[in-house]
């Protein structure tokens, strides 16, 4: 087990910022990310958020610019998984793990406490933190700047439940999805760059493939389900790119591929599609994409 932030007192800090919108201790806290020395001090100190003992994770070997951490390269996403490869999934779906590495790198200097502030409409973070403070503070703008904070932190599951950290942790969303272009490509023969790259391609095609693998007895829990779907749906993307039809298709948008999911769910429940091998199940999932083409 790797180091990571103590369960209950990182569990108090997130509830006490979350009690009330523009709160003092909300206004303390953006206000201390404005400088990663006060941001480390609020937390580990003035809130005394511990770290449980565990063996120490190396740290990334550059400094990331605030606009390349809004959206990673692919690069760096590489890194990332290749840095903690031999990491747990059970650990991998930890806030406290996650809080922690991201604490570790803004110690480190590889990144900004304020960085955790932006958006991805290219706002940067202390700009956010300098609006939402200025004049008597904008309670609302406050509380913005908290949520995204946090949940660029390690994922937010007060707010946004567990898929918080797959999809708004970089670090977290960086290795998962390393992990699974690795998996995908390992059971079905797909090149992992080209999976990758469709899981990078979408932050709204991540997120929902993400809801339906992680939520409870989904049919995407299933491995090789979930393998033989993202091999189906990135040879879907490649052939709509080679065509000329660019990613506005149908089939990538949110609302089609939860009805995809949903129908593979319905299906499952009279045929048990865990138990075919990848050549049976791929011209089954590749019938299903066609009903929304």
């Amino acid at each position: 087990m790797y180091k990571r932030l103590n369960d209950e007192s990182y569990t108090r800090l997130r509830k006490s910022l979350l009690r009330e919108k523009g709160s003092d201790v909300q206004r303390q806290f953006i206000e201390a990310a404005r400088s990663s020395d006060a941001f480390v001090s609020f937390i580990r100190k003035d809130h005394e958020v511990s770290v449980e003992g565990g063996k120490d994770f190396d740290l990334l070997d550059e400094k990331i610019t605030e606009s390349d951490y809004q959206v990673l390269t692919t690069q760096t996403e590489k890194k990332i998984f290749e840095l903690w490869r031999s990491l747990h999934q059970a650990t991998a779906c930890r806030v406290t793990f996650w809080g922690e590495v991201t604490l570790r790198h803004i110690e480190g200097g590889y990144i900004e406490a304020s960085y955790l502030a932006g958006d991805r409409q290219s706002h940067s973070g202390k700009a956010r933190i300098v609006d939402a403070l200025k004049g008597a503070g904008d309670p609302v703008k406050i509380d913005r700047c908290v949520l995204t904070i946090l949940r660029r932190m390690s994922g937010l599951p007060e707010a946004r439940g567990n898929i918080s950290l797959y999809v708004n942790c970089p670090f977290a969303c960086a290795w998962w999805r390393g992990l699974w272009s690795e998996e995908v490509s390992r059971t079905t023969g797909e090149k992992q760059e080209s999976i990758l790259d469709f899981l990078r391609w979408k932050q709204e095609c991540w997120e929902t493939l993400v809801r339906f693998v992680v939520s409870r007895n989904s049919v995407l829990g299933d491995s090789r389900v979930r393998d033989v779907l993202i091999w189906s749906l990135t040879q879907k993307k490649r052939m709509l790119d080679e065509s000329g039809e660019g990613d506005g298709a149908k089939l990538f948008e949110s609302k089609t591929l939860r009805a995809i999911c949903r129908s593979l769910g319905t299906r499952c429940a009279w045929q048990e599609l865990g138990i075919l091998d990848v050549n049976e199940l791929k011209p089954l999932v590749d019938g299903e994409l066609s009903r929304f083409l």
